[in-house]
């Protein structure tokens, strides 16, 4: 994933500018400190702090978090360096030998060896995810008693969007500015994690083609307010909005000439105000 550099007067405030540039939620982002903020004379800012983020990349968990495999009990060695155990087999009659039960692993065992070697194992195919994510999502709806079909609609670099279609009032699955469809999409991305221990894919759940119709609202509420705030030449602060919808928002604003804008407040209030270009610099 590529990196982004921002700044901001503190830290925090240059992951929150990070996480409105990647339109994503901080959990999914990684950054590191390239300079850290530095006062100057009677507490003004003299250098401000910058980061480089990117979008966390899936890392195969590290040796020591795996699951220690079970060892055996070892028997006491005798003095001639061989166990007490192995002495007795040499010494029984081959008859008493072959009376020894075959001791089977029991089923949990079994179990834990195929969940390690999942993690042992190279990279599950982004194809193997999406028919997991799909499997799940299909069998949500089927709990909720909502008909509709659940296909993958799309697998490019990363990211898998899984979408729900049909003729349908998904209103309650999607909820207020997406609210619901968002968790469903959590639940999706966790149940994917747990089969696969070593999955890299970034799920996407799409209800009822909900993710476009958002899109669309938001560049022609975008195009509004720019238009407003021009013909007025005052600025504008608009609703808390989550980071994927602040990046709609930036882009469509970005294309538009004499405005601009900046995101202020802290997650989950965090909020763009849209003014003048030379306003915006200024500040």
């Amino acid at each position: 994933m590529e990196w982004v550099e921002t700044t901001g007067k503190d830290i925090r405030e240059a992951v929150t500018a990070a996480l409105d540039l990647l339109g994503v939620d901080e959990s999914d982002i990684e950054y590191e400190v390239v300079e850290e903020p530095k006062q100057g004379l009677f507490g003004r800012l003299k250098r401000e702090a910058r980061i480089r983020a990117r979008v966390k990349p899936s890392i195969p968990r590290p040796k020591d978090s795996r699951r220690p495999r079970r060892q055996r009990e070892r028997a006491p060695k005798r003095s001639d360096g061989t166990t007490a155990e192995r002495q007795e087999r040499r010494q029984a009659p081959k008859d008493v030998q072959a009376e020894r039960p075959v001791r089977k692993a029991p089923a949990k065992v079994v179990e834990d060896k195929v969940e390690e070697s999942n993690a042992q194992g190279e990279t599950v195919p982004l194809v193997e995810q999406a028919g997991a994510a799909q499997s799940f999502l299909a069998g949500l709806m089927r709990e909720f008693q909502v008909p509709g079909q659940v296909s993958v609609q799309h697998i490019e670099d990363d990211n898998i969007t899984v979408a729900v279609t049909g003729e349908s009032n998904y209103g309650l699955l999607i909820g207020p500015k997406g609210l619901v469809m968002s968790s469903i999409q959590e639940l999706t991305r966790a149940s994917v994690q747990n089969k696969y221990r070593r999955a890299n894919g970034r799920v996407f759940v799409d209800i009822g083609g909900f993710r476009e119709k958002r899109r669309a609202s938001l560049e022609r509420f975008a195009i509004k307010v720019a238009e407003e705030v021009k013909a007025s030449g005052k600025s504008r602060t608009l609703e808390p909005m989550n980071a994927a919808d602040r990046k709609v928002v930036h882009d469509a604003m970005a294309e538009i000439d004499g405005v601009s804008t900046r995101s202020e407040g802290q997650e989950p209030r965090r909020y763009i105000v849209v003014g003048l270009a030379e306003d915006i610099q200024e500040d």
